[in-house]
This record gives structure tokens, C-alpha cells and sequence, in this order.
């Protein structure tokens, strides 16, 4: 495995550095819009321009990539997102701000894209599933670090975003001067919505709910902290924990998962994730009386079940899919994903202009507890296809990446083999 590892490490290194940057901006960009003066609802619109990035980002980047390769599309996409980082303080207006958070979704996920392009087309079927896991810890470590840097300077000061501009300036000199060859060009995201609504309904939707709440969660989290009184440490641990929660359940839940039925796990795990958002709706009194740890706590739990959602419904999409439809219905569901994480924003915003800050949670229990109404009609009007023999086993994702990472999971590789034979 050391052996398969030494030609990646440049682009690991450079994977690192890029992801310590935007776990920096992912808290940095809310609190400075809200301290420029934005609204609520105005800071998950720019949220919204991100995610809809994303999105474009994942249908462009191979056009890139065919013109002038992995290496020179990295750096251009880099220096790109350096310069539009630098930028936010020069444009404190909310129509600027909506478009570089567009220009940097689109960076970002392009980013990812020949990354993960990149380490799939070096990494062999005995070991790419240990480097896709790899891959993925390392991403969820780094974005933990980047939301600790804010701890570093104020959210009024220019030098966090300096910061973040440093460290994705400095990504791309790994790459730059690695001498491992680049992998052949990535193919084209090929979308199939009907797909995948007939593999699985509870999938298709799930997604839409798991965007919902995790976009309103990345755009707004930090002001629902901030509003209630949490100091930068407390913050940097709110949202730390919250990442760290769901890495450490998604397993867990996953292996569960594959012993019973799939639409089971996601019932219990969304109504969890509705109470433990219940619960955030009455903390300013809790974190009042006891001090920021409950908090910590509770943001851990909701992590737990909240951002491990999406992952058990791309598990139950896939059951039954053959080689052929796996990449295209999981493309499909990464989409899906962010259209929704675009729309969820704002509407949670207004939930907040409504309630004050608990209207953020008072959103995402509200649509956590009508997906666990809607899948627990769906059990009991359908039975699941897939038994313990049919389906596929489960393995851990995270919905920072692109629709390429998909390429490397061992399943398709196997599932490719039996269709051979």
C-alpha cells in the first residue's frame, strides 16, 4: 500500500493544503457576510450561488480537462480560486458576493474532479477502495483544521482571507511539480434522473432532503452560532463537531444498513436527526445555563445522523444496479444533492427571519420528520427489492467531491468483472 501511496503524495499534499483553505472559507464566508451587513436570507443566497457552482462546475470541468489536461487545469482552477478569495473583501456588496460564491463552486468542484479523476486513474482494483478511503478521511481532517484557523483572527479582518488564499495557493505546488504522469481525461457527467426514481423513490428523495438540510447547515450554521452568542472557539468546535459526527456514524449506521432493510436505517436515522434538531431550537438556554459544551455535544449527534443521510440513500440507490448504471446513478444523486443544498439555503433563512436563529433547526427537523412520515408510508405500501444477497455493501462517502470519485469505487470494478463473466 506504502508503494501505491509514494506517487500520489504530491497530490495528496496538494489535496490537503486546497481542502485546509476552503474548510477556512466554509465558516469564514457566512460570519463576514453577516458582518458586512447582509441578511440572513441574503447569506444563504450566496450560499445557494455555491452549490449551483458546484453543480456547473461538475458538467465543465471535463471540457477543461480535454483542452489542457489534469495538471494545467489544476493550476488554473487554483490560482483562479486564490484571486476570487481575495477578492471578497474588495466587494463587500451581496450581488458580488453571490457571484464568487458561484465562481468558487465552480472551482472547487473542479478541483475535485481531477483530483479524484486523477487518483482513480493511478490506483489499481486490488487498492483503490483504500485510497478512496484515504482520500476521504483526509478530506473530512482537513476541513476540521480550516474551521479551527478561525480561531486565528477576527471574521472582520482581512487575514483569514489571506489565509485561505495562501493555503490554495500553495496546493498547487505539488502538483506542479510532481513527475507522476496524469491520468486520460475524465468522461462526461451523463445524468438520468428516471434512473434513478425507478431504482429507488426513498433514494431520490432522500437526497433532496439531505440537501436540503445540509445546504441550510453550510450556509447558515455559522450565524445560527454566531447569533447566539458562541465565541470563536466555541464556534470552530460547534462546527468542527458536527463534521466529526457524522465521519465517525457513518459506518456505523452504513454496516447496519446492509444487515436490515435500508429504508429502516434511514427511518430512525432521520427521525434522530429530527429530535436532536428539536433539541437545538430550545439550546440557547442550555448553552446559557451550562456554558457552549452542550452544544459541541448536540452538534456531534446531529452530524451523526443528519450527514450520514445522504450516504445510506446513494447505498440504497445503487442496490440491484448494474455496472453500467452504478457511475451514472450516483452522478445523478451527488446532483441531485446540490440543486437541493441550493434551494434548502434559502428557505431555511426565512424559517430564521421567522423564528430568530432556532429557525434553522425548527427547518431541518421539519424536513427530517416529514422524510421519516414519508419513507415509513413507503414501507408499508412496498417492499424493498433488494435482500442481504442482492445488495450492495455499503461503503463511506462524503458529498464534498464530484461526481468522479464515484469511478473509484471497488464495487464498480467487481460488479464490471461479473458482467464479463
Amino acid at each position: 500500500m506504502l508503494y501505491a501511496l509514494i506517487p500520489l503524495s504530491a497530490l495528496l499534499i496538494s489535496n490537503a493544503f486546497l481542502i485546509l483553505g476552503h474548510g477556512l472559507l466554509l465558516t469564514l464566508l457566512p460570519i463576514a457576510a453577516s458582518e458586512s451587513g447582509f441578511s440572513d436570507t441574503q447569506v444563504a443566497l450566496t450560499g445557494s450561488g455555491y452549490f449551483l457552482g458546484f453543480v456547473s462546475g461538475c458538467l465543465a470541468t471535463p471540457y477543461m480537462l480535454k483542452r489542457v489536461g489534469h495538471i494545467r487545469s489544476f493550476a488554473v482552477l487554483a490560482t483562479c480560486y486564490s484571486v476570487v478569495i481575495l477578492v471578497f473583501p474588495l466587494l463587500p456588496e451581496f450581488y458580488s458576493w453571490m457571484l464568487l460564491r458561484f465562481l468558487i463552486g465552480v472551482m472547487i468542484s473542479g478541483l475535485y474532479m481531477i483530483i479524484e479523476s486523477w487518483l482513480n486513474g493511478t490506483s489499481t482494483a486490488s487498492n483503490r477502495g483504500t485510497i478512496l478511503s484515504i482520500y476521504t478521511t483526509l478530506n473530512l481532517i482537513m476541513v476540521m483544521c480550516g474551521q479551527q484557523l478561525f480561531n486565528l483572527g477576527s471574521e472582520r479582518e482581512s487575514m483569514l482571507f489571506g489565509l485561505a488564499a495562501i493555503f490554495i495557493s500553495i496546493a498547487i505546488i505539488p502538483v506542479s511539480l510532481t513527475r507522476s504522469s496524469a491520468p486520460a481525461v475524465v468522461k462526461q457527467v451523463k445524468l438520468n434522473m428516471p434512473k434513478v426514481w425507478r431504482h429507488s423513490h426513498v433514494a431520490l428523495i432522500g437526497a433532496v432532503v439531505a440537501g436540503f438540510v445540509t445546504g441550510a447547515f453550510w450556509a447558515l450554521a455559522p450565524i445560527y452560532a454566531k447569533d447566539n452568542g458562541f465565541d470563536n472557539i466555541q464556534l470552530g468546535a460547534f462546527l468542527s463537531a458536527t463534521v466529526l459526527g457524522g465521519a465517525c456514524f457513518q459506518v456505523p449506521l452504513g454496516k447496519l444498513s446492509d444487515r436490515f432493510d435500508r429504508r429502516s436505517v434511514l427511518m430512525f436515522t432521520a427521525l434522530g436527526g429530527a429530535l436532536v434538531s428539536l433539541l437545538f431550537v430550545t439550546l440557547p438556554y442550555i448553552v446559557t445555563t451550562f456554558g457552549g459544551w452542550p452544544a459541541a455535544i448536540s452538534a456531534f449527534f446531529w452530524g451523526g445522523t443528519c450527514m450520514t443521510l445522504y450516504a445510506i440513500c446513494l447505498a440504497h440507490a445503487n442496490d440491484n444496479a448494474t455496472a453500467e448504471d452504478f457511475v451514472e446513478i450516483s452522478s445523478a444523486m451527488l446532483i441531485t444533492l446540490g440543486l437541493s443544498s441550493a434551494i434548502g439555503a434559502p428557505i431555511a433563512s426565512v424559517a430564521m427571519g421567522l423564528l430568530g436563529a432556532k429557525g434553522l433547526y425548527a427547518f431541518t427537523s421539519s424536513c427530517l420528520a416529514i422524510f421519516f412520515v414519508i419513507v415509513l408510508l413507503r414501507r408499508r405500501s412496498h417492499i424493498a427489492p433488494s435482500t442481504l444477497a442482492t445488495k450492495e455493501s455499503f461503503r463511506a462517502v462524503t458529498d464534498m467531491a464530484s461526481p468522479t470519485a464515484y469511478e473509484m469505487d471497488p464495487r464498480t470494478e467487481v460488479d464490471a468483472d461479473n458482467v464479463k463473466q
